[in-house]
């Protein structure tokens, strides 16, 4: 049965009489909206109630979204469904990713483009064209490691999983998320996250239903600013909610160093053209690295040092070190010289090296702020195990040392982790070469 209700049109001589609810921007979009018509279907009119309060829900303004991202997290919805496969519903899919953001606190945060029938050959040209942060398909794969495309005939045209890899190696500086919503995908994805941040594929056939249900829990999350951890246990999550039994089926990989508790809308936003999160930059002198440690870590920083010395001695790096800020042997002016000429800054970070007050001000923010401007590499050396040191506002997602996330106090031999450590520093300085 259908209920009517009579909502006549405002006389002309009553419109300056309107209550001031009326002049709100959600009653002004009811009446503009409905009060054409004599009747309407009650349905419509709760429906339009709905939607009208949705748009209004708060959300960050520019100047929170700045602060939180910069520029907006770049979205791009691929999808591929040839003809001679099952349909696939990415129109749904792509609908409640969108319906998901633009009801989250962060929407301003996001933008989101989208493109159809993608062929072989276009999927290039539109990571060129919109230079996404996050990158997500939807569509069919196959039990061999495949994911299909159309070629301009409109025939299947598999992508292995190294062509993929390959492909978007090229711009691993910007995407930092990819999410294959396509069955037997999991290998594809642990093949990208070698070069991508973190990567979701899926380990078997998955439904349209559980798809759906994973993408609404996921990107519900993101926008309202969890990592890419907690969204995706959310869209596990949702899978569960909707008693579909394959929540087990999406996987979630990330790049050696990466911890996906760490990767926020922040992280997901900036582009890091090298693996330290800086632009190439060709240098045809000694490399300058500044070491900032905590006098009760000295010891280990003289050990790390001693590591260098092949390199110094054929004049490829010069080490800079305050030795011990707090007593005041190195002046404010030459610690300033120091840490603008320097092109790598080691952070040895330990319980000492957080608690400093001196090095956080002294050391620790202009290194920062000569790493947003893109003029050196920052990387953490992890000594002794300090509590959450990763969740300072100044750190965000780095890549730190040793790889095996193992603190170097917990090393039996400490030359040993020195030497690790140097190898992974090495990378860097030949990046700089």
């Amino acid at each position: 049965m259908t209920i009517l209700v009579s909502l006549k049109p405002l006389p002309s001589s009553l419109k300056s009489q309107q209550p001031d609810s009326l002049h709100r921007p959600w009653s002004r979009r009811i009446i503009s909206q409905l009060h054409k018509d004599q009747y309407i279907d009650i349905y419509k009119f709760l429906t339009c109630i709905f939607r009208c309060f949705t748009i209004t829900m708060p959300s960050c303004t520019k100047s929170e979204r700045k602060n939180l991202v910069g520029n907006p997290v770049q979205i791009l919805f691929l999808a591929a469904s040839p003809k001679q496969t099952m349909k696939v519903e990415s129109d749904r899919e792509i609908r409640t990713i969108k319906e998901r953001i633009n009801v989250s606190k962060y929407r301003n945060a996001f933008s989101i483009k989208n493109e159809w029938a993608v062929t072989d050959d276009g999927l290039s040209q539109y990571l060129y064209t919109y230079q996404p942060n996050i990158v997500h398909f939807s569509g069919h794969g196959t039990q061999t490691g495949e994911l299909l495309f159309e070629d301009e005939q409109r025939k299947i045209r598999p992508i292995t999983g190294d062509s993929l890899q390959a492909l978007l190696h090229a711009f691993k500086n910007r995407i930092h998320l990819v999410v294959l919503n396509a069955c037997h995908t999991h290998n594809q994805a642990r093949m990208i996250a070698k070069d991508i941040d973190c990567v979701i594929g899926m380990s078997d056939i998955i439904s349209d239903q559980a798809s759906i249900a994973f993408v609404f829990g996921f990107y519900q999350a993101l926008g309202f600013g969890e990592s890419v951890q907690s969204a995706f246990d959310q869209g596990l999550t949702q899978i569960q909610i909707k008693n579909i039994p394959q929540h087990h089926i999406p996987q979630l990989f990330t790049r050696p160093g990466v911890d996906a508790n760490r990767v926020t809308l922040k992280e997901l936003a900036q582009v890091q053209p090298t693996q330290s999160g800086l632009s190439s930059r060709v240098i045809d002198r000694p490399i300058s690295i500044f070491i900032s440690y905590a006098p009760e870590d000295k010891r280990f920083c003289d050990t790390l040092e001693k590591q260098f010395s092949v390199l110094k001695r054929r004049h490829e790096v010069v080490i800079r070190r305050a030795e011990n800020t707090l007593a005041g042997s190195v002046s404010a002016a030459v610690l300033a010289d120091y840490l603008n000429e320097a092109d790598i800054v080691l952070l040895l970070v330990s319980p000492a090296f957080m608690a400093s007050d001196s090095i956080y001000e002294h050391e620790l923010k202009p290194a920062f702020q000569r790493r947003e401007q893109g003029l050196t590499h920052v990387i953490p050396i992890i000594v002794k195990e300090t509590y959450e040191w990763w969740k300072d506002e100044l750190f965000g997602e780095l890549w730190s040392l040793p790889q095996e996330k193992q603190p170097v106090a917990a090393w039996d031999d400490k030359d040993s982790a020195a030497y690790a450590i140097l190898k992974d520093v090495r990378r860097v300085i030949d990046e700089l070469k």
